[in-house]
């Protein structure tokens, strides 16, 4: 009953001042609280709790940077694609995605799509999908297709590209 009631509390607070269970104020409430009982002489030493540790700012996690990096990789296409058709956003949309970049690359995370770079079978930031594919415009093995960015955390890769390769045919 006690769950379901502060459930309810925290409802009933406005937006600004609710606490999520999973939100690093908790950590932080708990800890104030329990400094002013034990002022108050009111919790002894053996109930005390740990402290929470506070986040580390300036810090992304590996995987949500690599889901970010994947997903702008597939806007890039999309407004690839507008811009191609003649779309007036499409100019605009670019202009986020690059402040989106700013922001990654203030944070240590870099991406970059590998579409059109020659391929190597000995490259070890890239991964083809398949058998590579005949296409006599090539004059040399090219990744020409990239479904997946290399992603660098920090300078050091945490995620290799895919793609598709293309081969010459003649």
């Amino acid at each position: 009953m006690s769950g379901a009631w502060n459930r309810l509390r925290q409802m009933l607070y406005p937006a600004p001042f609710r606490i999520g269970a999973g939100d690093p104020r908790a950590g932080l409430l708990i800890l104030e609280l329990a400094a002013i009982k034990e002022m108050a002489g009111a919790l002894p030493p053996s109930e005390r709790p740990e402290p929470i540790p506070e986040p580390v700012s300036g810090t992304l996690d590996k995987d949500f940077a690599v889901s970010i990096c994947n997903q702008m990789l597939r806007l890039q296409r999309s407004a690839q694609k507008a811009r191609q058709q003649g779309a007036g956003e499409a100019e605009r949309l670019q202009g986020h995605l690059e402040r989106l970049r700013k922001l990654l690359e203030d944070q240590g995370v870099e991406y970059e799509d590998l579409t059109g770079q020659t391929y190597d079978p000995g490259r070890s930031d890239f991964e083809p999908l398949g058998e590579p594919q005949l296409m006599p415009e090539l004059r040399r093995d090219t990744i020409v297709q990239c479904e997946r960015p290399v992603v660098l955390l920090k300078g050091k890769p945490v995620q290799k590209a895919k793609g598709i390769v293309g081969t010459p045919a003649g």
